[in-house]
């Protein structure tokens, strides 16, 4: 593999387990916050909201970094689209509505 997939790979794995961490360190926070209701707001909402923005924040880098959905133009300028199936149908109906109505042309003429 390219040096340059390989990092990127790395770096998807490192942002996803920082995306699990701090849903779970918020998980855990939260869940600690209701066994002791004497903690002040004033500590509990700072500290959720680091939380949560270090859980965007990972969330974010981590599909920013998803190796299976990078599309590389090398490798993709001979690949069929995705919509060639439904193009071919709609090419065979066409012809076919086409050959059907020159049929009955001639029919018609003869």
């Amino acid at each position: 593999m390219a040096p340059d997939i390989e990092n990127k790979k790395r770096g998807y794995s490192w942002y996803k387990h920082h995306a699990w961490a701090s849903l779970a360190m918020l998980t855990i926070f939260l869940t600690v916050t209701r066994f002791f209701p004497t903690i002040p707001y004033i500590v509990i909402i700072p500290v959720v909201i680091l939380l949560c923005c270090y859980a965007i924040i990972a969330i974010i880098f981590t599909y920013k970094r998803n190796v299976e959905n990078v599309v590389h133009a090398d490798t993709n300028k001979n690949a069929p689209s995705a919509y060639a199936p439904k193009e071919d149908k709609n090419i065979i109906k066409m012809e076919k509505k086409r050959l059907k109505a020159e049929t009955k042309a001639n029919k018609k003429a003869k």
